[in-house]
């Protein structure tokens, strides 16, 4: 009997249930092609990467699916499953979304019909709200995150009786391998618009649809969807300022909400690239607090106000978040894009003027000015370190070169301190003590 030939590239069952897909097939594939000879002219990744790949396109069970069944567990009608790596937490409920990676086999077919490996692409949906097959998404709401797990699931949860002929043959169960990647509260997006006037009013109730709406903007950030995760994020604010407190325990449970709130808008604002929005809610949130005790509103502060051009607030602010967190690499990076930006800038200066009076250019005087700039932010990082009785060592940015490692030993000596460094997986790092 003639073997078929395998398709270039996998089918994506989604788009043939809403209204077909193309294929095309390799005829230039080789059936003897399956030793290493195959992988090794492939630019994609290590002969072993690929190998590994190729395993998981093959089905792991080629007998039939009654005799797979009989060693599983029937979890819902229509459905068995086999737990081949448990997770951790609780099975999927409520209003999630999830990512997962699956290969789906056929019965007794060696290779997979649809596959997010094959497609280097793992799959999220919304529970009860995307188009997904029924069968797929009973059985991941049996699973918990981490979980890898196998499932037969019967024609009736898939494609039904008549299939979709010549890919999908009728009446076709399938074999789901399936690894569960995260679960992510997606929240309400309407939580706070079913309440009456009477209830806005009402703190306790506000409270609980807040929560729904702070998941529900989260989740549009992390989807990439900033003007969503915005217009939730305000919706909640207002609300929040128009209820009614009956004590000081809610007065500072909102205040607290709203520092949260105020502090997701800045991240949003400077994702978005809008620092003078950023800055407005920065401007909200020292109406709330001292900002100078959170290193993670002063660093949104620094970044909006560095792409503003503002580079001495910008180093203010930010020297003073590496304080509160002298490890966070975010902080280190803002404060060298930032150092980059301010020689840029001077020098941009000095060739004006130099142009502007015939001046010469020299390189002696750029390298001091560089120094010069560097010195400076350490020098005022120095000084609340140095008026901080508590604190003994002063942890620095990772990445020093060597130029910046000399003007530390200057400073260092200036100031009476000593610079040390340890050397971890030849990887230095260095800090003032006093």
């Amino acid at each position: 009997m003639e073997q078929g030939k395998p398709l270039k590239n996998p089918i994506d069952l989604r788009e043939l249930l809403n209204g077909g897909t193309g294929f095309s097939l390799d005829a230039d594939f080789k059936s003897e092609h399956v030793g290493n000879e195959f992988f090794l002219e492939d630019d994609f990744g290590s002969e072993d990467e690929d190998e590994d790949s190729h395993k998981q396109m093959m089905s792991p069970w080629t007998q039939s699916f009654d005799e797979l069944r009989q060693q599983m567990e029937p979890v819902a009608e229509h459905i068995h499953k086999r737990i081949m790596k448990r997770g951790v937490g609780e099975p999927v409920r409520g209003n999630v979304r999830v990512t997962l990676d699956y290969n789906a086999f056929f019965e007794k077919e060696p290779t997979t019909f649809d596959s997010t490996t094959l497609r280097n692409a793992p799959y999220s949906f919304t529970v009860g709200k995307d188009s997904i097959l029924e069968g797929l998404e009973k059985a991941v709401l049996t699973m918990c995150v981490s979980e890898e797990a196998q499932f037969v699931i019967g024609y009736p949860l898939l494609f039904g009786e008549v299939g979709c002929m010549p890919r999908i043959p009728p009446k076709a169960d399938a074999l789901f391998v399936v690894r569960l990647h995260k679960c992510v509260d997606v929240g309400d997006a309407s939580a706070l618009q079913t309440l009456e006037d009477s209830e806005r009013r009402t703190y306790a109730l506000v409270k609980k649809r807040v929560v729904e709406i702070r998941a529900y903007a989260k989740n549009c950030f992390q989807r990439n969807m900033i003007q969503n995760a915005i217009h939730k994020y305000l919706e909640a604010v207002d609300t929040l300022q128009l209820c009614d407190l009956k004590d000081a325990a809610e007065t500072n449970e909102q205040q607290e909400t709203l520092i949260s709130l105020y502090t997701s808008l800045a991240v949003c604002y400077n994702r978005k690239d809008q620092p003078k929005d950023a800055c407005r809610m920065i401007n909200e949130l020292r109406r709330l607090c001292d900002i100078n005790l959170y290193a993670k509103i002063l660093y949104q502060e620094g970044k909006a106000l560095h792409r503003l051009g503002e580079f001495k607030r910008a180093r203010q602010v930010l020297v003073r978040a590496q304080q509160l967190e002298p490890r966070d690499e975010n902080i280190q990076r803002e404060l060298r894009s930032l150092l980059e930006s301010t020689e840029k800038f001077t020098e941009e200066e000095r060739n004006i003027c130099r142009r502007a009076f015939g001046m010469k250019d020299t390189q002696k005087k750029s390298v001091t000015a560089e120094q010069q700039a560097f010195a400076q932010m350490v020098k005022e990082s120095m000084k609340h370190f140095m008026e901080d009785d508590q604190s003994t060592t002063l942890p620095l940015p990772d990445g020093l070169t060597d130029a910046e490692v000399n003007v530390l030993q200057e400073v260092a000596d200036e100031m009476k301190v000593k610079l040390s460094v340890q050397v971890d997986n030849n990887k230095k790092n260095y800090k003032f003590q006093k």
